[in-house]
C-alpha cells in the first residue's frame, strides 16, 4: 500500500490549509479516503451505532497536486485526529513553498507523513517533516464511506446568502436556546426562527433563488405561509458555521426535508465540494 503526493501551487496550498483548519472545529477525528481522483474527508457523529454522515468533502486531486500516486490505483481509507491535521498544515503559513504528502507503514505503526519545503529569507530554506498517527479503516466498513450520501427526497433546495450574513445571526443567537428551525418558502424566503417559553426570534433572508419546490409532496407543509422547515441543534449549526474557513464559496445551497432533515452543500467549481447534514433534533 503506498501512497504519494506534491503540493506545490500557492492557491492549492492555502485551499487546503482552510479545509484542515475548517475539520479542526467540524469533528475530533475524520475518515480520508484516497482515490485515484478524488480526496474525501468525511466526519460522522460521534456515537455508537450506525454513524450517520455530519460532513463530506471532495476535493479533486487535479487541482491541488502536481503529482500523485496511489498503488494500482486501489483506494486508501483511513481514520486521523482533525486536530493533528490541522496543526501540520498550520505550518504552511510559514511561505511553504513545497508539500509532499505520504503514507509510511513501518511495523509498529502507520503514519501520514508531511515533508515541507519553507522558503527564508535570503532564499534559505528550512525543510520540516511531521507524522500524522493513522488508523488504517478495515475493508468491510468501506461501504461506510464508497458512496456519498444521496438524499432524493428534500423539499425545497434555495439558494443561500452570503454565509458571512448567516454566521453572524446564529453567533448572536446560540445562548438563547437548544434548537433552530430552518426553513424555506417558494418565494424565495429563507428563515432561521428560535421559539422558546421565554423568547421567540427569527432572522429573515429574502428574494433568493429557489432552485426546487415540491409543496405536493410534502404532507405536513405549513399551509399559511406555503413553507418547508426543520428544527435542528443550534449549537450544532454554530459549530459549522463558526468552523468554515470557506465563506467565500459562489455556489452554497440549503436544502430541507420537512421536519427531518437539513443539509447544507457548499462548492467552489473545480476546487472543493462540502455537504453538511444535520437532522432534524430530538428532545
Amino acid at each position: 500500500m503506498k501512497f504519494e503526493a506534491v503540493m506545490n501551487e500557492d492557491t492549492a496550498v492555502r485551499e487546503f490549509l482552510n479545509v484542515s483548519l475548517s475539520l479542526q472545529k467540524l469533528g475530533k477525528a475524520c475518515i480520508l479516503r484516497l482515490t485515484k481522483n478524488k480526496m474525501y474527508f468525511i466526519v460522522s457523529e460521534e456515537k455508537l451505532g450506525p454513524r450517520r454522515p455530519m460532513v463530506w468533502c471532495e476535493l479533486p486531486v487535479a487541482f491541488y497536486f502536481k503529482d500523485y500516486k496511489i498503488q494500482d490505483n486501489d483506494d486508501i481509507i483511513l481514520e486521523l485526529s482533525t486536530s493533528l491535521l490541522a496543526r501540520t498544515c498550520s505550518i504552511f503559513k510559514q511561505n511553504a513553498k513545497m508539500i509532499k504528502m505520504k503514507l509510511l507503514t513501518p511495523a509498529d505503526a502507520t503514519y501520514l507523513t508531511f515533508e515541507m519545503e519553507l522558503m527564508l529569507e535570503e532564499m534559505r530554506i528550512r525543510r520540516c517533516v511531521h507524522d500524522i498517527p493513522v488508523e488504517l479503516v478495515a475493508r468491510k466498513y468501506w461501504t461506510d464511506y464508497n458512496e456519498e450520501p444521496v438524499f432524493n427526497d428534500f423539499h425545497v433546495s434555495i439558494q443561500m446568502p452570503k454565509l458571512k450574513s448567516i454566521k453572524n445571526v446564529v453567533e448572536k443567537i446560540k445562548t438563547l436556546g437548544q434548537s433552530v428551525t430552518v426553513s424555506a418558502n417558494r418565494t424565495g424566503k429563507l428563515t432561521l426562527e428560535i421559539n422558546t417559553n421565554t423568547v421567540k426570534l427569527a432572522a429573515h433572508f429574502a428574494d433568493l433563488n429557489v432552485n426546487s419546490f415540491a409543496q405536493e409532496e410534502v404532507s405536513n407543509i405549513n399551509e399559511d405561509d406555503d413553507k418547508v422547515s426543520a428544527t435542528v441543534d443550534l449549537k450544532q449549526l454554530v459549530m459549522f458555521l463558526s468552523g468554515m474557513q470557506l465563506m467565500d464559496c459562489p455556489l452554497a445551497v440549503c436544502s430541507i426535508v420537512q421536519g427531518k432533515m437539513v443539509k447544507l452543500f457548499l462548492e467552489e467549481p473545480g476546487i472543493l465540494k462540502l455537504q453538511i447534514f444535520m437532522f432534524e433534533l430530538t428532545i
